[in-house]
């Protein structure tokens, strides 16, 4: 129990430590891509799902949860959002091994592609101006983001699981390109058969990302408590599930922070309803403030889940669509 009350009170001053560097020259918000939902589940939940997570998408939001899976799984999600013209891709994997244990592996991708570049194609004055464009010099590039996790869930006890995320970060934009390693914690709780509670440590030491160009980027630590409690509905042959998510970050999203303050602490919140184990309800208000909805449908082996998010005052709305496939004899 020692070392384990030593390795939490070093995580908790790595944490804090960060906080007093988060005004360092290091550029901000670098990590924002990596804080996208990836399940269309969690999305319509407000993302408020670190204490639900209970499949392939746990390697994201709480690798703790791998802990829960009983065969090997495989979880696809796409959206497109901010009027078509930025992809979202995850990928995941995971399955179970020794008695307690899941090991998973995931990819994300986030890439705007086909951009287009006009810098060679200007025809200018002798004194600068612009006269003409030669469209034939027109050429395009692509901007896109990868994160690579391999992550691990082991249960201590019928009630207390663990989690570790170790993730390898690509950024290529036009000809240059950058390289990060960082590494998530998380742990999960089973007070009783209807709650569980759990935290999560993103970025635990901060993600270094260092560009071509000799430029860094710094993506600080975020600490996240949930909570999940089901409900059962006997009379409908049916379940609520209501989840609620505690933020703690180094620094506040941009924009946002000039608007509402520091934003170092913000929450989501969300609700589930499963009928007769079939039909899944969800809504949700996440940490941006923004209402969202969805639906998922599970048959033998397959669930296919719908999210939807408005973004009507800015760049269009976005929909995620997921797809997991359970391996389940």
């Amino acid at each position: 129990m020692f070392y384990k009350k030593c390795l939490f009170s070093l995580l908790i001053s790595l944490f804090f430590l960060q906080v007093a560097l988060a005004d360092t020259g290091f550029r901000r918000y670098a990590g924002e891509f990596m804080a996208i939902d990836v399940s269309a589940r969690a999305q319509a939940l407000g993302g408020a799902f670190s204490a639900l997570s209970n499949d392939v998408y746990a390697t994201f939001y709480n690798p703790a949860g791998l802990a829960q899976i009983q065969s090997a799984q495989v979880g696809f999600t796409h959206t497109r959002q901010f009027i078509s013209s930025i992809n979202y891709d995850y990928i995941g994997f995971a399955k179970p091994f020794g008695t307690n244990k899941a090991i998973g592996f995931s990819l994300i991708r986030l890439g705007v592609d086909d951009i287009k570049d006009s810098r060679a194609a200007a025809i200018l004055g002798t004194n600068g101006e612009l006269l003409d464009i030669d469209e034939s010099q027109i050429s395009s590039f692509n901007s896109s983001d990868y994160v690579f996790f391999v992550s691990l869930g082991n249960r201590m006890s019928s009630k207390l699981s663990w989690g570790f995320n170790m993730k390898l970060v690509r950024r290529n934009l036009a000809d240059h390109s950058a390289n990060g390693l960082g590494f998530d914690a998380g742990l999960l709780y089973k007070v009783n058969n209807n709650l569980k509670i759990s935290g999560m440590f993103r970025n635990i030491t901060s993600t270094l990302v260092a560009w071509d160009t000799g430029e860094k980027e710094l993506v600080s630590p975020t600490l996240r408590f949930g909570s999940a409690y089901l409900l059962p509905l006997p009379g409908l042959n049916s379940q609520f599930i209501p989840t609620v998510d505690f933020i703690v970050q180094t620094q506040g999203a941009p924009g946002i922070a000039d608007n509402l303050g520091s934003q170092q602490f913000t929450g989501a919140f969300g609700g589930e309803l499963i009928v007769q184990e079939t039909l899944s309800l969800r809504g949700g208000y996440d940490d941006l403030q923004r209402m969202n909805l969805g639906i998922g449908i599970h048959i033998p082996h397959i669930q296919v889940d719908y999210a939807f998010t408005s973004f009507d005052q800015e760049l269009g709305n976005a929909h995620r669509i997921g797809l997991l496939i359970d391996f389940d004899k």
